[in-house]
C-alpha cells in the first residue's frame, strides 16, 4: 500500500529540462568543451559534481557556472500546472509527498514548492542514482521506504527506486524517452492519484 510519494524536481515538477541542458552546455562551452544535447540528456538527475566530472577537469567550477546560468533562466521556468492539484488530491486521500533533488538548497529556496519538504544534494553524502536520498525522504516523512513510490523523468530517478524495490514511475510530459528501468510510464502528474487507487486493487 502506497503511503508516500517521492517526486523529482527538474523535469518532473519544474518544466526545466530544456533549460537545465542548456545551462550545462553553456558551462562546459565556457571551458572550451562543446557538447550536444544527446551528451547531456542521459545525465540529467545526477549530482552536479558527478555530471560535471564526466567532461571537465574542474567539476567544481563547471557546477558553479551551471548553477549561475540556470538561476538566470528561472524567470522562464514554471511548475507544471497539474502539480499543485495533484498534491492536493494526494493529501485528501492520505498520501504524503516529498521532493528529492540533485539541486542544491540555494536553488530550492528560490522556488515555491507549496510547503513540501525537500531533500537536496546538500543533505546527503551522495545523491541519485544512489539510494541515500530516497531513504532520507522516507525517514523525513516517517514512512517505511517499502510504502513509498518514486516519480521522476530520468533514469537516475528510476535506479534508486528499483534498487529499493519500490514503484518507479516515469513521467514524460510529452517528451520521447526510451528509458526501460521503470514499473509504469505516465504522461502527466495528474495521473498519479488514480494510479495509487488502482494499486490498492492490483499492486505494481
Amino acid at each position: 500500500m502506497i503511503k508516500g510519494v517521492i517526486f523529482d524536481l527538474d523535469g518532473t515538477i519544474l518544466n526545466s529540462f530544456v533549460q537545465r541542458v542548456k545551462a550545462w552546455k553553456m558551462s562546459f562551452a565556457d571551458q572550451g568543451i562543446y557538447l550536444d544535447d544527446s551528451d547531456i540528456n542521459p545525465l540529467i538527475g545526477l549530482p552536479g559534481l558527478v555530471l560535471a566530472s564526466k567532461f571537465s577537469s574542474d567539476p567544481e567550477l563547471t557546477e558553479k557556472l551551471e548553477e549561475k546560468y540556470f538561476l538566470d533562466m528561472l524567470k522562464n521556468i514554471s511548475i507544471y500546472e497539474d502539480f499543485t492539484p495533484t498534491i492536493s488530491t494526494l493529501k485528501s486521500i492520505g498520501i504524503r509527498s516529498i521532493i528529492v533533488t540533485s539541486s542544491r538548497r540555494e536553488l530550492v529556496n528560490k522556488l515555491d514548492l507549496k510547503g513540501l519538504s525537500v531533500v537536496t544534494i546538500d543533505d546527503v553524502s551522495s545523491g541519485k542514482p544512489g539510494t541515500e536520498s530516497y531513504l532520507l525522504a522516507a525517514k523525513t516523512l516517517g514512512i517505511p521506504i517499502e510504502y513509498m513510490m518514486a516519480v521522476g523523468d530520468s533514469i537516475n530517478d528510476m535506479i534508486p527506486a528499483r534498487k529499493l524495490g519500490i514503484p518507479a514511475i516515469l513521467v514524460t510530459h510529452g517528451r520521447e524517452t526510451n528509458i526501460k528501468l521503470i514499473n509504469l510510464k505516465i504522461g502527466e502528474l495528474s495521473e498519479i492519484p488514480e494510479l495509487i487507487k488502482k494499486n490498492l486493487e492490483s499492486p505494481f
